[in-house]
C-alpha cells in the first residue's frame, strides 16, 4: 500500500500491516468490532498551486475513500485509519496523482499474561527540508516538491512477567522500517533488542530497576550505526508523593567515531506528584555527548490541562517528524485530553473531547516541524501545550523547539547531497500554534487557526533561515447522522530561504457508511 519491497532489506509496509490484520483478526469474533467505510471530497481553489514565486492558480479536486476499524477482541485491540487521496487538478493533468494516509495500531496477547506482540503502520506526507516551506500534512493537495509521502512500520514481539515476588521482567525485539518516495537514501531499517528488569529490597521504600539495549540502524545511504546501553536506577520513597533515584550505567556507540566507543553515565532524578492532578519529574544525566536534562511537568484542572515536555537524546529516525515536534494532532488532543479529564472517564467522553479540540483538522495531520534526515543527530526537545475546554468554546495552545545537531559517523558515506545536515550542521526550529474552535449549534462549529514556524541553519557554508505563517477559518456542520460538510480559507506567507503567499478557499463533503 506505500511502498514496494526492496532488496536487502528485511520487511516493508504489506508485510507489517498483513501481519498486523491477522494478529487481530485471530481474535476479532471475541469482541466488540466497529468497521466504517468513509468517502470524501475536497475542494481546493489556490492561488499558487506550486507553492512558489510564479502564484499560478489552480482548482483541486481530492476523492478519498477510506475505512476505520476500531475495537477489542478477547485479547486483542486495533485502530487502523487508512484513506486513498486522489488528487485531480483542473489546469494541468499531468500533476494528478495518488497519496495514502494511513495511521494504524495494533496489540495481540499470544500467550496469556506472557507473550505479546505490538505491531503500527503510519503514512503521512512530510517535508523534505527544514527551509522548503511547506509543512507537513496527510495530504499534500499543492503540487509542491518540499514534501513527499513516506512510510513507518514497526512489529515488536515482547515478552512480560515476573521472577515470584523478587522482581518483574520484560524482553522485548523492535524491528521497524522507515521508507520515503523521494529518496530511497531516506529509508532506514532498526533492529533493537530491549531487557528490563524492575524489583524491590527488603525496605519497602526501596526500589530498583536494569535495563538493557542493543540498536543497530542500517540507512538508505549506506550508513550503519550501532549503540549498547546498559542503565541501573536506585530509587528511594521520601513520602508517598516524592520519590529520588540515583542513575548509573554505561553506554558504547559509533555515533562520534567511526569504530565504537565506551562511556560510563551517572545522574539523578526526582518524582513528585502532590495530587493526581499534577505530576512533576526531573532528571539529569552526564552522557557522551554532554549533560541530558529530561524534564515533564503536567498539571489539570476543572477545564484546562497544562503540559511542559523537555529532553536531550540521541535520534536515529530517518523521519525526523517521529522525534521532532509534537506528533500528530491526534497525539497532541489525546495528551491534553487525558491531561484535562479524570482517569474515571469513558472512551466515549474522552473521544467527545478530541473531537472538540480537532475541530476540521485531520487527526492523522502532523503538527508542523520535523524534515527528512539520513542519519543520527542529537535532539533537545522544548514542548508545551495548554488547553481551556467550556462549553462552547474550546482553546489550545501548544509550541515546540527543537535543536537538531547532526552526529552520524559509523560506516558508510555521508549525508546526502543538499540534505538538510549536508548544509548546516545545526538546525533549529520553533513553532507555535493557537486553535479556538466555538459551536455555534449543536451540529455546527467555526474554527480559528494560527500557526507559526521558523526554522534556522548554521554550522554550514551559508546560513539558512524560513519562516511560514499560516491562518485558517473552518466551518463546519452536519447534514445528516453520516454526513459532514464544510467551508475553510486559509492565508500563508513563508519568508525567507523559500519565499511564497498563497490564498486558498477549500469545501468539504463526507459520508461514513
Amino acid at each position: 500500500m506505500a511502498t514496494d519491497l526492496k532488496p536487502g532489506l528485511p520487511v516493508r509496509g504489506p508485510v507489517f500491516l498483513g501481519l498486523l490484520l491477522v494478529l487481530v483478526a485471530c481474535e476479532a469474533l471475541a469482541g466488540d468490532w466497529k468497521i466504517t467505510p468513509t468517502i470524501a471530497v475536497n475542494e481546493t481553489a489556490t492561488d499558487n498551486v506550486a507553492l512558489n514565486t510564479t502564484n499560478k492558480s489552480d482548482l483541486i479536486s481530492d476523492i478519498n475513500p477510506g475505512i476505520r476499524i476500531e475495537g477489542s477482541g478477547g485479547r486483542s485491540k486495533l485502530r487502523f485509519d487508512y484513506q486513498l487521496h486522489n488528487l485531480i487538478y483542473a489546469q494541468d493533468s499531468s500533476r494528478n496523482n495518488t497519496q495514502n494516509a494511513l495511521n494504524a495500531f495494533g496489540t495481540l496477547e499470544a500467550l496469556e499474561n506472557w507473550f505479546f506482540i505490538e505491531a503500527s503502520g503510519v503514512i503521512s506526507q512530510q517535508s523534505i527540508s527544514a527551509f522548503g516551506g511547506a509543512t507537513s500534512t496527510t495530504v499534500n493537495t499543492n503540487a509542491n516538491n518540499n514534501t513527499t509521502e513516506t512510510s513507518t512500520y514497526r512489529i515488536s514481539p515482547y515478552f512480560r512477567g515476573s521472577f515470584g515476588s523478587l522482581a518483574d521482567y520484560q524482553l522485548r525485539y523492535n524491528l521497524s522500517s522507515t521508507s520515503s518516495k523521494s529518496n530511497s537514501g531516506f529509508d532506514s531499517d532498526t533492529n533493537e533488542l530491549v531487557a528490563s528488569l524492575k524489583g524491590v529490597t527488603a525496605l519497602a521504600s526501596l526500589g530498583w530497576s536494569l535495563d538493557a539495549s542493543s540498536q543497530k540502524v542500517k540507512f538508505g545511504n549506506g550508513r550503519s550505526n550501532e549503540a549498547d546501553r546498559l542503565r541501573g536506577v536506585l530509587s528511594y520513597k521520601v513520602t508517598p508523593a516524592i520519590q529520588v533515584s540515583l542513575i548509573g550505567g554505561r553506554e558504547a556507540n559509533d555515533y562520534l567515531t567511526v569504530n565504537k566507543e565506551s562511556h560510563s553515565t551517572k545522574g539523578v532524578g526526582l518524582d513528585w506528584a502532590p495530587t493526581d492532578r499534577t505530576q512533576v519529574s526531573v532528571s539529569r544525566e552526564d552522557r557522551f555527548f554532554g549533560k541530558s536534562n529530561n524534564y515533564s511537568f503536567t498539571h489539570r484542572t476543572a477545564g484546562t490541562a497544562w503540559k511542559y515536555v523537555e529532553s536531550k537524546d540521541v535520534s536515529a529516525q530517518t523521519n525526523q517528524q517521529s522525534s521532532v515536534g509534537l506528533g500528530t494532532f491526534f497525539d497532541l488532543a489525546s495528551s491534553i485530553c487525558l491531561s484535562i479529564l479524570p482517569p474515571s472517564s469513558t472512551a466515549a467522553e474522552r473521544a467527545a473531547c478530541i473531537s472538540a479540540l480537532l475541530g476540521p483538522i485531520s487527526p492523522t495531520n502532523p503538527v508542523p516541524g520535523g524534515f527528512l534526515t539520513s542519519g543520527v543527530s542529537l535532539q533537545h526537545r522544548r514542548e508545551f501545550s495548554f488547553a481551556v475546554v467550556g462549553i462552547r468554546n474550546t482553546v489550545t495552545f501548544a509550541a515546540t523547539q527543537t535543536e537538531s545537531q547532526a552526529l552520524s559517523q559509523g560506516t558508510g558515506t555521508g549525508f546526502l547531497v543538499n540534505e538538510d545536515f549536508s548544509q548546516a550542521s545545526n538546525i533549529r526550529q520553533r513553532g507555535g500554534s493557537i486553535n479556538w474552535s466555538h459551536k455555534l449549534t449543536p451540529l455546527s462549529s467555526l474554527t480559528g487557526t494560527f500557526s507559526r514556524m521558523t526554522s534556522t541553519g548554521s554550522g554550514g557554508a551559508t546560513s539558512l533561515e524560513t519562516i511560514q505563517k499560516m491562518m485558517n477559518l473552518n466551518f463546519t456542520t452536519k447534514l445528516g447522522p453520516h454526513t459532514n460538510a464544510g467551508l475553510g480559507a486559509r492565508h500563508v506567507i513563508t519568508e525567507g530561504t523559500t519565499s511564497y503567499t498563497e490564498n486558498a478557499v477549500t469545501g468539504v463533503l463526507s459520508h461514513q457508511f
